[in-house]
């Protein structure tokens, strides 16, 4: 998976290899000199390192 902030910035997921006890396999960041994630109460946060800007996944 790949992901593109709007200042350009662009970083990816890739899969780990290791599931979890339901089958579901792990996903980490590619660069995380460029994208920060939080993982908060309603969803996840991503947060680009260049220019700041902020974005909300909301749990499902």
């Amino acid at each position: 998976m790949s992901f593109e902030c709007e200042c350009g910035n662009r970083t990816a997921f890739f899969a780990t290899g290791d599931r979890d006890e339901n089958g579901r396999e792990y996903i980490e960041l590619e660069d995380d000199d460029r994208m920060t994630y939080m993982i908060g109460e309603d969803g996840l946060l991503f947060k680009c390192k260049f220019c700041g800007y902020v974005y909300r996944l909301d749990k499902l």
